[in-house]
């Protein structure tokens, strides 16, 4: 309701704090879609998979933390990797190949075990899941500020910062609701591994909707200028 209210105010004001009129870019749509699809996936599947390793494998947060470094320092690399390819040839396929490996490493956390290890439950998905974060944030933020009027260019950061961050948000409840409501069954750790599997299930979808998101709303390679322009201003 409230959202509403913001939309009719903005749309009749002389001067608007948020120009509606920005939100017909394609690319500043379809980019914060990709980050929104994004924050569900990097707030979401970490903080189920911190629940696991603790509540399943009890390890302790130090334990957790040292184990997971994996991901930053992997996503470090998605993140240049990104950068290079976006402006030589589009954030499309950067994007759709990003959510793609966030999806990846979904698919295998979905079969996590209560006996798990680390090497044979957690390392390689974390290691797809870096990579993909990293880059998926750098297309997405290209996408969003790409074409965008250089007056608009405070607005459509900050929209991509919010998209990002809601996406965290509203990642965390569904993934921990999730999480909650699928835990059935007579052994505690079964049912919260139980629960924690469709959890991550969840996120996999959420990753294909972001790649569907990039594949029809962000358009191809226009030349290397914008790209490298808003490359630079993601940074």
């Amino acid at each position: 309701m409230l959202t509403a209210a913001f939309v009719r105010i903005e749309s009749r004001s002389v001067a608007p704090l948020a120009p509606l009129g920005v939100l017909r870019s394609r690319s500043l749509v379809g980019g914060n879609l990709v980050l929104f699809a994004l924050g569900t996936m990097a707030f979401g599947v970490p903080f189920i998979l911190t629940q696991y390793a603790q509540e399943v494998l009890g390890w302790s947060p130090i334990q957790f933390g040292l184990a997971s470094v994996v991901m930053p320092l992997t996503a470090v690399i998605g993140t240049a990797t990104a950068q290079a390819l976006a402006t030589r040839g589009g954030v499309r396929w950067v994007a759709v190949v990003a959510l793609a490996l966030t999806g990846v490493g979904s698919l295998l956390l979905t079969q996590v075990s209560v006996g798990g290890s680390y090497l044979g439950d957690l390392f390689f998905a974390l290691l797809f899941l870096g990579p993909g974060v990293g880059a998926a944030y750098v297309a997405g933020s290209i996408a969003s500020l790409t074409g965008v009027a250089e007056t608009d260019a405070g607005l459509a950061a900050g929209l991509n910062n919010a998209s990002f961050q809601i996406g965290g948000a509203v990642g965390v409840a569904i993934l921990s609701t999730v999480a909650v409501s699928a835990a059935h069954g007579a052994d505690p750790l079964v049912a919260l591994t139980d629960g924690y599997r469709s959890a991550f299930a969840v996120a996999i979808a959420v990753a294909a909707l972001g790649a569907g998101a990039a594949t029809a709303l962000l358009g191809r390679r226009r030349g290397p200028a914008p790209a490298a322009e808003a490359a630079r201003a993601a940074a």
